[in-house]
């Protein structure tokens, strides 16, 4: 990896290990990794630090290790699609191009991280959720609304946070194997733990799936000009992925630790080609890799000061492999962070710089920027008022400076009801296929494009109590220079425009608890993603949408049913080409035949309903899928 660091930047990294071994006396230190699953009440995302779920300012979910479990086969995106403020459109079966909107804003206004470190398409400007898998990860966090104050540009509509499995105490050996219909099957084995100074976990899983035809009717009114031929791509169209994790940490002394973690996923997913290629309609598709690498060091420099410093490197490749097509993106990443326990509250200063470069088949006239920021950050508790202030700074070489907060109070009014309040801002920088992209079809970008700026409000009432949380938000995000992507007549190529304004509001309705034997949560999500230059709802995206599980465990035996519902949606800017709405029915059950043998079993879209999530596309009708989980003790 090669960053080109500022001065001050290299001065931090060449002094940091001699503070490190100067400090080696300290005594154990402060814990600011993610919070093991014991602890579900903890959260990392919401601030960068760890915060207990029932003092937080802000709306976050988090998805646990048991949760994934019970999601079966498939990737994160399948799991994302089924939580509170989520809306999904997908372009065919598994594997496929898909967008995820988080409380309503674009797809690429949603960072993504694995670990901390930034991961996505430099081009795009959007992770591909669609290819990582489920069997890796401990757990995920869901940030809903602006968070560009904590990190930087693009968390328009938030941020998901997946943390990866790590190894700690005894040795601990994991193994999966399953299959279900549409030929899906998924092996994953792995082991973990730590002996003396050292941890270790290392990971390796497959999933495979013959999937449906990605195409389906009636075809948008574009394909007729590449005289698309439906008959050509009745053929299902598979996704493969396979995936490697390593973690390796080991403590200099003690409150000093070195970390280096490794994740690569490559995948090969095919699609149907249709009239857009030579070939006659045959099967096209593209080989994919994600990969993450970070080496970190974290140190107590005080009793009441944790430090960390974080060199990291993601990529995100796609390449064609009938085809010359390639948008191969890389992103190097310095963090210095340091955590600052206060007589009154915790502490955030932190110096972020991060390169991004393109490598494409496409010409573009910009291939790389760099981002270098300073942020800083406050959140504590004075008696029953919680409070939160963040301020951040970010110098972008294409779009020069941009400062972004995020306010926030709160006021207990018993020990488990609270209510909250928050203004906040965001940004976004237009993406390299906003500028510049270009191809022979007529689609292009506009270089002269402006980045995107958000102001967000937001109220709520909480409940935490034993076994039960509910709460209920209000929020308003006003979007100026908001970029959508769309086709028009006569010529249908696709070029991005720009409104003066977007607004997105609406209401969140949550609740859980545990009822004896039974778990029970719901959600409500009333949102109007509007473009207010034209009074017509953002593409894609649902006003209603609700979900409902309910799990039941008797002894060994653990069942449970999710119900999930969709209003109607819009294809298209202009609203001419209406999605209707939909229902699903999902069942789950797991047996453990003992401490370390576990049967699971998954049905999804249980009635077999025929929905669309994006216009000319297919969706999975009814499928079941049956493993076997194995965990020694």
């Amino acid at each position: 990896m090669t960053i080109r660091h500022s001065a001050a930047a290299l001065a931090v990294a060449a002094a940091f290990p001699a503070v490190a071994f100067a400090a080696g006396s300290a005594s154990a230190p402060i814990i600011l990794a993610a919070a093991p699953t014991e602890q579900p009440t903890v959260v990392i995302t919401a601030t960068r630090q760890p915060q207990r779920a029932d003092e937080l300012l802000a709306s976050v979910d988090q998805i646990d290790r048991e949760e994934i479990e019970r999601a079966g086969p498939g990737t994160v995106l399948d799991l994302l699609a089924r939580q509170p403020g989520v809306q999904v459109a997908a372009n065919g079966g598994p594997g496929k191009t898909s967008s995820l909107y988080l409380r309503g804003a674009n797809a690429n206004h949603t960072i993504l991280l694995i670990d901390g470190v930034r991961v996505g398409s430099v081009t795009s400007g959007q992770p591909s959720l669609e290819s990582i898998p489920l069997s890796q990860i401990e757990r995920i966090e869901i940030l809903r609304g602006p968070a560009s104050a904590m990190y930087g540009a693009d968390a328009v509509g938030g941020v998901i946070q997946i943390f990866t499995k790590k190894g700690e105490g005894p040795a601990l050996v994991e193994a999966f194997g399953g299959v279900g219909t549409l030929g899906t099957t998924q092996l994953g084995a792995g082991v973990s733990g730590s002996t003396g100074p050292w941890s270790y976990a290392l990971r390796a899983a497959e999933y495979e799936t013959s999937g449906v035809s990605a195409r389906k009717g009636p075809y948008p009114a574009q394909t007729v000009r590449h005289n698309y031929n439906p008959a050509l791509d009745a053929d299902r169209d598979g996704f493969r992925s396979r995936t490697l994790a390593a973690r390796l940490g080991y403590t200099l002394a003690p409150g000093h630790e070195l970390g280096l973690n490794l994740i690569r996923i490559d995948s090969r997913n095919w699609y149907d080609g249709g009239g857009y290629n030579a070939r006659g309609g045959a099967d096209v598709g593209n080989d994919a890799a994600t990969e993450v690498i970070a080496l970190e060091s974290r140190n107590r420099l005080a009793d009441n000061w944790q430090s960390t410093l974080r060199l990291a490197q993601s990529k995100d490749e796609s390449t064609g492999f009938r085809g010359t097509s390639r948008y191969n993106s890389k992103q190097e990443q310095l963090l210095w962070q340091n955590d600052i326990k206060l007589a009154v509250g915790s502490l955030m200063l932190a110096y972020e710089h991060v390169e991004q470069n393109a490598d494409s088949s496409t010409t573009y006239t910009v291939k790389s920027r760099d981002i270098s920021s300073f942020m800083a950050g406050w959140n504590g508790a004075l008696g029953n008022h919680l409070l939160q202030a963040n301020l951040r700074h970010d110098s972008n070489s294409q779009f020069g400076d941009k400062l972004t907060h995020v306010l926030g109070y709160g006021y207990r009014i018993t020990p488990q009801l609270r209510t909250n309040a928050s203004l906040g801002t965001s940004f976004k920088a237009p993406t390299l296929n906003d500028l510049y992209y270009v191809d022979s079809g007529g689609n292009h970008g506009d270089p002269n494009l402006k980045p995107e700026e958000g102001r967000n409000r937001e109220l709520a009432l909480r409940y935490d109590a034993a076994g039960t949380r509910a709460a209920v938000v209000y929020f308003d995000n006003k979007i100026d220079n908001l970029i959508q992507w769309g086709a028009s007549a006569p010529t249908w190529a696709y070029v991005p425009t720009q409104t003066s304004e977007a607004r997105i509001k609406g209401w969140e309705f949550a609740y859980g608890a545990l009822l004896g034997a039974w778990e029970v949560t719901a959600s409500l999500d009333l949102v109007d993603p509007r473009n207010e230059a034209t009074d017509k709802l953002l593409a894609r995206r649902a006003r209603e949408t609700a979900r409902l599980g309910v799990t039941r465990s008797f002894g060994a035996l653990t069942v449970g049913s999710e119900v999930f519902g969709s209003g109607k949606r819009f294809d298209d800017a202009a609203n001419t080409r209406r999605l209707g709405g939909y229902g699903l029915v999902n069942l789950f059950a797991h047996y453990k035949f003992d401490r370390s043998w576990q049967l699971e079993a998954r049905a999804n879209n249980l009635f077999d309903k025929d929905y669309t999530l994006a216009n000319g596309y297919n969706t999975l009708g009814a499928n079941v899928f049956v493993g076997v989980r194995y965990l020694s003790r």
